[in-house]
């Protein structure tokens, strides 16, 4: 088993190109750049167990080799990613069970229900691979840095797929955040929480409830503060992204979200006292949210006057897909986060 630890960065395609002239790229190179085209299939029961369980089984084609793999639930906290993944190389593009069963939950310790696996969906992209590295002795740290751009597929439904992956192949923790961080202040990013797998389920049918920060006492103050400061940031960059794209109840949901941040960092003393960037970035975003939004207190206006307000609110958050704050300010909140844990262990 080995545990995959990456950072998943949204962008929009058109700067897809802008990436490979980053000068990070050829200042940290350790090899060559690769560019490979992945072809991915994902099986699940009829009934989708294997993701009910947050499980995701695959098998991808990569030249001429195909390679089965299973990634099993994980833990995460300020937008990484950290989970179970076991590989598998096959002659042929044919699920081999044997390998998977000792490490599926219980639940699937049963030869009949494997046996209806089948085809879900798809996901199809070209791969450019950047190997960087950096530092010396315990502070040494090497990252794989994989461009992706293609399609999700499931049946007749499909959605575009352009992200960058931040694999932390050795090192600490920091150096992915910093290289990450380094990245967002050159090109407009999004942190994402959901993995390929998951929006690949969700054109497939199997949409999952949005997350939502819900403010619950942790048993101490500072707890309950950190623990809302992660459930903020699991929430806001995925209701900004749908109300970019003009999703109104996920703007209105943004909106108690960013107060529900500032509330938390500005009542952390710690993070109060040594954090007043990061408030003050929030407060901006919260500033920008608000005028896209507080145009619909005043109802007794024409509708005309609303229609141009509503025309205005759609520019402002367009405006903020191309700008690199909301992917600076989701990741130094990550950051942030994980120093915290860090300094309780």
């Amino acid at each position: 088993m080995g545990a995959e630890t990456e950072l998943k960065l949204g962008l929009l395609p058109e700067y897809g190109p802008e990436v490979a002239g980053l000068p990070i790229l050829e200042q940290y190179a350790k090899a060559e750049p690769e560019c490979r085209q992945l072809d991915n299939t994902y099986f699940d029961t009829p009934d989708h167990a294997l993701t009910a369980a947050r499980v995701a089984l695959r098998i991808r084609r990569d030249g001429e080799r195909y390679i089965q793999t299973l990634k099993t639930a994980g833990d995460g906290r300020g937008g990484l990613s950290v989970r179970g993944e076991w590989e598998w190389e096959l002659a042929e593009p044919v699920l081999e069970l044997d390998n998977v069963r000792a490490h599926l939950p219980p639940q699937f310790n049963d030869d009949a229900l494997l046996a209806t696996l089948e085809p879900v969906f798809d996901t199809n992209f070209e791969r450019h691979i950047w190997l960087l590295g950096g530092g010396e002795g315990a502070e040494a740290w090497q990252v794989e840095v994989a461009l992706d751009h293609g399609e999700i597929r499931a049946g007749q439904q499909s959605t575009e797929l352009s992200e960058l992956e931040l694999e932390l192949k050795s090192g600490p923790t920091e150096a992915l955040f910093q290289l990450a961080l380094e990245i967002a202040r050159q090109i407009p990013v999004q942190v994402r929480d959901d993995s390929k797998a998951q929006r690949g389920y969700a054109l497939a049918g199997l949409q999952r409830p949005p997350f939502r920060a819900e403010p619950a006492f942790k048993g101490s103050e500072d707890e309950t503060l950190v623990v809302l400061i992660s459930d903020c940031l699991k929430a806001w960059p995925a209701q900004l992204a749908k109300a970019i794209d003009g999703d109104e109840s996920a703007l209105k949901e943004l909106n108690r979200t960013l107060d529900l941040m500032l509330v938390a960092l500005e009542s952390q003393p710690d993070i109060a006292a040594h954090c007043q960037v990061l408030i003050s970035q929030y407060q901006r975003l919260r500033a920008d949210t608000a005028r896209a939004w507080d145009w619909r207190l005043l109802e007794m206006m024409p509708a005309a006057w609303q229609h141009k307000q509503r025309e205005q609110a759609a520019r402002l958050l367009q405006g903020l897909s191309r700008k690199t704050l909301p992917g600076q300010l989701a990741l130094a909140t990550g950051e942030l986060l994980w120093q915290i844990d860090d300094d309780e262990d």
